[in-house]
């Protein structure tokens, strides 16, 4: 428990880190930030929150597809509750919970494991690469943000996305997930998934994070004038950003690490410490967002229980 709790102190001293650095970048710029052109703009506002809120059913979407083509698909609706309340285990150190709330939930309607097992890998597969390939689009298209700080700076990306593509076949995954499973004196499994499937899933992840980038860039303009030229860019940086965050095992929803990540990418549209306070905005609008999404799902759900309960109370 010693250990345990030593190991939790380091991780939040870590993200306590980060945020006083970005602090301090804003407390020695003030005067950039007193001299910005803040606006605040009601509609974009308003329309980035529904925009990004539309994104978040895309990615539902690509993973009832996953679990359909495996055999382990549930309905509509058990399939976006058990999306959205999983989504509280971000908010979590380790993000295993993430997983494992969803995985327990899908074994409760009777779901194989090791299919169940599959379908999240891909998940997570696919919504990092699709948004390492929008990031590196980005890179290509402007050229002038040279973000690793020298020329051509995408090609080094390639090879690592040659791998993550073939790590997402399902023949290679059926023979490496075989291979381990046999090990273990079980069952090999065979996967009903092909690749023309996947790549699809994969490409709706794309489409997700395109959407939810527009959302972004709205969002900005309702509060700061960014041009719409940096669109792609921004969707690009918000992904890759995000993705950060996700790995980052040791901050809660990528706390720290995804505004660290977001404020060095907006620093080349933006002086550095309006990239932070624009950041830190992002953080609470998108948390306002899956906290509004994930209430909406609560109340719905529990409008429903009353319903039927009313129905058998009518029959009664």
């Amino acid at each position: 428990m010693n250990r345990l709790h030593y190991k939790q102190v380091i991780k939040w001293m870590l993200v306590i880190t980060i945020f006083l650095f970005l602090g301090k970048m804003v407390w020695e710029n003030w005067n950039q930030v007193k001299e910005a052109s803040f606006d605040f703009r009601p509609f974009p506002l308003i329309l980035s929150t529904l925009i990004f809120a539309f994104s978040y059913f895309i990615q539902i979407w690509a993973w009832y597809l996953i679990t359909l083509k495996l055999g382990i698909a549930i309905s509509i609706r058990e399939t976006w509750e058990s999306w959205f309340y999983s989504q509280l285990g971000k908010y979590l150190p380790g993000k295993v919970w993430l997983l494992l709330s969803r995985f327990y939930f899908y074994e409760s309607k009777g779901k194989s494991k090791k299919a169940i097992s599959i379908a999240l890998y891909l998940e997570t597969a696919t919504i990092l690469l699709a948004a390492g390939f929008l990031f590196l689009i980005a890179l290509i298209f402007f050229k002038e943000i040279k973000v690793f700080g020298y020329e051509n700076q995408w090609e080094w990306l390639v090879v690592p996305f040659i791998l993550a593509f073939i790590f997402i076949h399902p023949r290679i995954l059926q023979k490496i997930v075989n291979w381990l499973i046999i090990r273990f004196k079980r069952e090999p499994i065979s996967l009903t998934i092909t690749y023309p499937d996947v790549l699809f899933v994969f490409f709706v992840c794309i489409l997700a994070w395109l959407v939810g980038g527009v959302g972004f860039y709205l969002f900005l303009v309702s509060v700061f004038p960014v041009s719409s030229q940096h669109l792609i860019f921004l969707a690009g940086a918000l992904a890759i950003s995000s993705t950060l965050g996700l790995v980052a095992l040791f901050a809660p929803s990528g706390l720290g690490v995804r505004e660290g990540a977001l404020v060095y990418l907006l620093s080349f549209l933006m002086p550095s410490p309006i990239a932070v306070i624009l950041s830190v905005l992002t953080r609470l609008w998108m948390t306002l967002i899956e906290m509004g999404l994930i209430g909406v799902v609560y109340l719905t759900r529990l409008f429903k229980r009353s319903v039927e309960k009313g129905n058998l109370h009518g029959k009664i």
